[in-house]
């Protein structure tokens, strides 16, 4: 039997395994559900689908997956080079992959279902992930530099939660109209890019800390704030995830 394992870098983060109990969420990232040993049902506000093809859904999109076998689960920073190629690409709520590196990445692991240690195969997962990465080497395409700067600022100082006044100064606007560049070149809110750095700053910390420890230190008012966000952007108390997965080290 596979145990299911989740890793967690600054810009994406993946889950490989089962589960049947995920309830609706939406989250920051864009998403790619890839199944392994059958099919995925996914369901949104509009449509149910049960599909063996790899899946993409758009950030910011209620759902939930329901996986009775195994898959991979890949959360990608849409404000990234990995993430802005596949974000300026869906037309849809979420899509069928059925050819590319996605596909590619499929059939590989298929042919490792059988292995008992998924742990193994996290450097061919990672490669596939970052053969993602947009040439470009801008986290958005044709996009106010200031927003680029901005992103850019972010990403440098991932380990810590940045006031929007910070960041604005920092791209030398007011924070007004930061707040409002921001969400028209994003098409995401400044609040949700920081609430998603600090999910994934808790994430791993979950693995030391007690609930309320894991809170203060990823900047959460308290632990019932942290476990309501928690569900909300993932469909997962953090003690389900912590009894569904093992943590990969970086």
């Amino acid at each position: 039997m596979m145990e299911n394992f989740i890793h967690i870098e600054n810009n994406f983060g993946w889950l490989l395994g089962t589960f049947d109990n995920n309830q609706k969420h939406q989250h920051y990232a864009l998403q790619i559900s890839i199944p392994i040993t059958g099919p995925i049902w996914i369901e949104t506000t509009s449509q149910t689908i049960e599909t063996l093809h790899p899946v993409l859904l758009k950030p910011n999109l209620s759902h939930k997956v329901v996986s009775k076998n195994h898959q991979l689960l890949i959360l990608l920073n849409p404000a990234s080079t990995i993430g802005h190629t596949w974000k300026s690409t869906i037309k849809n709520e979420m899509e069928e992959l059925k050819n590319g590196a996605v596909k590619n990445l499929q059939s590989f692991l298929v042919q490792k279902e059988s292995l008992l240690d998924p742990s193994h195969l996290k450097g061919e997962i990672e490669q596939a992930i970052l053969s993602f990465d947009c040439s470009c080497h801008h986290h958005l395409h044709e996009a106010d530099h200031r927003i680029n700067q901005a992103l850019e600022y972010l990403e440098n100082n991932s380990q810590r939660v940045i006031p929007a006044e910070e960041t604005a100064n920092h791209c030398n606007l007011s924070t007004s109209r930061f707040l409002h560049i921001f969400k028209e070149q994003t098409g995401l809110t400044y609040r949700r890019a920081q609430l998603w750095t600090k999910l994934l700053k808790a994430l791993p910390l979950l693995k030391s800390f007690n609930l309320t420890e894991t809170a203060h230190e990823a900047g959460f008012a308290d632990s019932a704030h942290f476990s309501r966000t928690f569900r909300e952007n993932f469909g997962f108390s953090p003690h389900e995830i912590l009894k569904l997965s093992q943590f990969i080290q970086v």
